[in-house]
C-alpha cells in the first residue's frame, strides 16, 4: 500500500527556496519536505509532552515554591555580574 498524499499552498518564493535546495543537495522536493515535517512533528510533540509531564507533576504536588525559583534566579544573575566585573 502506498503512503498517503499530503497538499497544501505555499508561497511561491518558498518554492524556490525548497527547489535550490533540492538542486544543490541532489534530492527531491519530497525528502526535503518529509525531512522539514518530521522534525516539525518532533520538535512541537516534544514541547506537549514537556506541558504534560508538568501538568501531572503539579497535580501531584510537585511543586516548587514561587520565592526559592526566583532567589536561584537572583543568585545566578549576581553570580554572572561578579563574574563579569572580575574580567
Amino acid at each position: 500500500m502506498g503512503s498517503p498524499v499530503l497538499s497544501f499552498r505555499v508561497e511561491a518564493e518558498l518554492i524556490d527556496q525548497l527547489d535550490q535546495l533540492a538542486e544543490a543537495t541532489d534530492r527531491d522536493r519530497q525528502y526535503h519536505l518529509k525531512r522539514a515535517l518530521a522534525r516539525y512533528v518532533e520538535s512541537e510533540s516534544w514541547h506537549f509532552r514537556a506541558v504534560a509531564e508538568g501538568i501531572a507533576d503539579a497535580e501531584a504536588g510537585n511543586l516548587v515554591d514561587l520565592d526559592a525559583v526566583k532567589a536561584k534566579w537572583v543568585a545566578r544573575a549576581e553570580s554572572r555580574i561578579n563574574q563579569q566585573g572580575g574580567k
